[in-house]
């Protein structure tokens, strides 16, 4: 469910996308198809810099990691419907525990609807077993010594658990969880596990700064090496 409501998002944004390029050609070409409040509403995405993603919440070392994942280029983002922030994340976690608002990510220029990668969390009440799911060498994972549990799998899906309980009507959650995940052949194939696991720490650094669990979180400044198979 929550993969067919990031695609149908996606989808949205590609539309706005082509729909603003076309209404500009029209225009340069003293057109009138697209009318003014056409012009109004479908804006073309902002161009950030790695620095500005979501929520302007990476590192030198994260902006570093994203650069090598999608090449030193402009990114848009999906608005939902403003950009991603950790003040609004933290809000919609409160709300709900299965939140769906999620930082889309795109190269500048990409209208495939399939972002580079889509980094979302959710409130949990338990988190995997590191030491069991290391068991499993079926998955090609890599795990990291940071939060409760942490881990990159092939080059397209990055997962991390960390303390940091939320409360909202239907009860209190101890943990959440954060996801990123890529379709297939987006991100460049010298990138790392590593490389994916700093962007997420560093949006989970601000997420839980933002919840007020920073503190028994775990989450380091700076990502350690995987642990060894």
């Amino acid at each position: 469910m929550r993969r067919a409501v990031t695609r149908t998002r996606n989808e949205a944004h590609v539309r706005a996308s082509v729909r603003w390029v076309v209404c500009a050609v029209l225009a340069g070409g003293g057109a009138t198809a697209c009318s003014d409040s056409d012009a109004d509403r479908v804006k073309p995405p902002e161009v950030l810099s790695a620095s500005q993603v979501c929520g302007g919440t990476l590192s030198a070392e994260g902006v570093a990691a994203l650069e090598r994942i999608g090449g030193k280029t402009g990114y848009t983002e999906l608005e939902d419907p403003e950009r991603w922030s950790p003040a609004s994340a933290a809000k919609r976690l409160e709300d709900s525990a299965v939140s769906q608002y999620e930082c889309n990510l795109y190269r500048e220029g990409d209208e495939s609807g399939r972002p580079l990668m889509t980094i979302g969390f959710m409130a949990r009440k338990s988190h995997p077993d590191p030491a069991e799911a290391a068991k499993d060498k079926d998955y090609n994972q890599l795990f990291y010594p940071l939060g409760l549990y942490a881990s990159a799998t092939g080059d397209l899906a990055t997962s991390l658990f960390f303390a940091c309980p939320t409360e909202r009507a239907e009860g209190s959650t101890p943990y959440v969880k954060a996801d990123m995940y890529s379709a297939k052949n987006k991100m460049n194939a010298d990138s790392t596990g590593k490389d994916r696991m700093t962007i997420l720490n560093d949006v989970s650094r601000a997420l839980a700064k933002e919840l007020g669990c920073a503190a028994q979180a775990n989450l380091p400044a700076e990502v350690p090496d995987a642990l060894p198979g």
